[in-house]
This record gives C-alpha cells, structure tokens and sequence, in this order.
C-alpha cells in the first residue's frame, strides 16, 4: 500500500481526507471495517408487558432470547395500576443501548434518553421504548427482573438468554 502525504491540510479536515484516501485505496492493514450500519439496521420489536393478577406480579413472556448483533426495540408495556419497572441487572453489562424514547397519549416525543442504562421504571398504564442491541453472549439465562419493593417477590422475574 502507498501513503500519500498533502501539505497544508490539517486538523480534522485533513484526517477525513486522510482517511478517505486509506479506504478508497483498499483500507490499512490493521484496520476492520463492520458491515451495515447498526444505526439504521432493521429493529425487531419484542414486547414485556409488566402487571399483576390473582396470583402476583408478572413479565410476560417470562422468557426471551436476544442476538448479539441485532438491534431490538424493547416496548416496556406496564398495563397496571401502580408502577414498575424492568432491571437488565447482568443482561445490562452485556448490550449497547441505543436510547430510550418516552412519547405523551399523542405520541409525540416527551423525551429521547442516550447513554448506559440499566433499569427503566415505567408508570401506571404507561408505555416505554428502549433500544438495544446485544454486544456479548451469555452462558446460561439471566434473570430481568422488577427490584421495587416487593415486587420480585411477588414473581417480577423472567429469564433472558443472548447468543
């Protein structure tokens, strides 16, 4: 590979050129490019209603399977009369959250929420969207679970397994 060096180019401007210039000549030794871009990859929507019944509290489904890789649109739906919320405890080690989006009863946008994010309290009746996307596998099922007081007593629990 030849390197080509300009003159009076620099700061940011001249590494995107520079950097241009080592792609479209075939990359750098070293350097790993990925394929796609995960920011507009196709999202798979998987729901996690949280409630109560007769016989205690509940995620439904109380298991779910992610893959590394792949981007999820997790809907935090709380169809109870009091708040809850979803703990990813290790899971939450293990993925990228893209961002959480909160919109009002007209679905516009409340809030849009980026960074590391571990749990998500959802109010009564409420709904909540949060990106993810699984960066590392798991070994065995971990548990996402509700930690308010009382409530994973109560059966707030469900297993996640990521491959």
């Amino acid at each position: 590979m030849k390197t080509i060096l300009t003159s009076g180019r620099s700061g940011l401007t001249g590494s995107l050129a520079g950097t241009a210039l080592v792609v479209a000549m075939g990359g750098a030794p070293g350097i790993a490019f990925g394929a796609g871009d995960l920011s507009r990859a196709d999202v798979t929507e998987v729901r996690i209603e949280m409630g109560s019944s007769g016989d205690g509290m509940y995620l439904k489904p109380d298991t779910y399977e992610f893959e590394t890789g792949k981007a999820y649109k997790l809907v935090l739906v709380n169809v109870d009369e009091i708040k809850h919320e979803i703990a990813l405890n290790e899971m939450g080690e293990r993925i990228f959250t893209r961002k959480v989006e909160i919109t009002d009863d007209a679905d516009e946008l409340v809030a849009e929420i980026k960074g590391s994010i571990r749990e998500v309290e959802v109010g009564a009746g409420k709904t909540v969207e949060w990106y993810i996307v699984p960066v590392q596998t798991t070994d065995e099922p971990v548990e996402i679970t509700c930690e308010l007081p009382g409530h994973y007593d109560a059966g707030m629990r469900a297993n996640a397994t990521i491959r």
